[in-house]
């Protein structure tokens, strides 16, 4: 018996107490008078939306940026998602949360022709702990046989760049990517000092420079796994530091094709703050880092640097580095 198989029975049972188990999260700043509003961060001005949609059905890369934990981010990805295939486009899913190397897998499960049969196999794939959190976005693919592009690249395919720098990987490789044409001094000094963050603080010079590095060459695969899917359009789901203007995906996108319409939604947990321009000001180079923030409540979570243990050797290392894997943005 496969693993596929193997696993279908318990899966089920998961996905049917899906929505039971979103429905439970424990949500903050519910009554925020930001909650539900979206704001345009070009004009600095609310739009309704309508008109977000009709934007965005004008994008052929959609990148719709989360906070990995919040259930109320994934809701809004799925409406989103259904409004591009409402549209009549047929856009493939590029999802962070598909390792890359399960690619060949996930073409063979994406073949099947029982709907239910092929949501299971695939969302057996997914590599974060939340996956019920996904299995919505891939039932839209499979229901309307969508391309779905396992695009993460495993942290241990990094290591080397992390530990090494980039002579330790392909010349060639980095110079059709793209790695170094889109970075610049000033993206640098601000990734660099924003991986501190990421991870409480306590990260050593050394590593602060590396996992720099490996983020800056994760985004630029990531956009390369997308490349070819341009003329039918992208939705990436990915965490809102990816989504990026300023230091992400769309700096990668935009290099390797000029003429690609990337638009990105950034969406933003609130705080005490009800002002909106107050969210997400800091940029590497002063552009917007989104074109739009969609403001939601906020999950009331741990403090994810209560129990945080100061990284040492590679293995020990987070597998995400982006700020939001923990829920903290570092804008806010």
């Amino acid at each position: 018996m496969s693993n596929f198989a193997q696993i279908k029975c318990c899966l089920t049972i998961f996905l049917l107490a899906f929505a039971s188990a979103v429905n439970g999260q424990n949500m903050i700043f519910n009554d925020h008078p930001l909650v539900g509003k979206i704001w345009d961060m070009h004009s600095l001005s609310f739009i309704d939306e309508e008109t977000l949609i009709a934007r965005i059905n004008l994008s052929n890369v959609l990148l719709l940026g989360e906070v990995h934990d919040n259930s109320q981010h994934h809701e809004l990805q799925q409406k989103l998602l259904q409004a591009r295939v409402d549209s009549g486009a047929k856009p493939a899913l590029m999802m962070e949360q598909l390792d890359a190397a399960s690619q060949p897998i996930l073409d063979q499960a994406l073949a099947g022709l029982r709907s239910d049969e092929v949501l299971n196999n695939v969302t057996a794939l997914i590599k974060f702990s939340d996956w019920q959190f996904y299995s919505p976005l891939l039932a839209i693919a499979v229901d309307n046989r969508l391309p779905v592009i396992a695009a993460n690249v495993p942290n241990q395919y990094l290591q080397p760049v992390i530990w090494k720098g980039y002579a330790a990987y392909d010349a060639n490789e980095l110079k059709r990517l793209k790695v170094e044409a889109v970075w610049n001094e000033r993206r640098q000094k601000y990734l660099v000092s924003n991986m501190g963050g990421a991870h409480c603080g306590q990260l050593r010079e050394e590593l602060r420079l590396g996992l720099s590095r490996s983020q800056r060459l994760r985004d630029a695969l990531m956009a390369d796994s997308a490349i070819a899917s341009i003329p039918h359009g992208v939705v990436g789901i990915v965490g809102s530091s990816h989504a990026r203007r300023d230091i992400g995906l769309p700096l990668y996108f935009n290099a390797r094709d000029p003429s690609v319409r990337v638009f990105s939604i950034g969406f933003v947990e609130v705080a005490d703050n009800t002002d909106p321009k107050a969210y997400n000001t800091d940029s590497a180079t002063g552009e917007v880092p989104f074109d739009v923030m969609w403001f939601t409540p906020r999950v009331d979570r741990e403090d994810p640097c209560a129990n945080f243990v100061r990284p040492k050797v590679p293995h020990q290392l987070a597998s995400e580095t982006d700020a939001n894997s923990t829920g903290e943005s570092d804008s806010q």
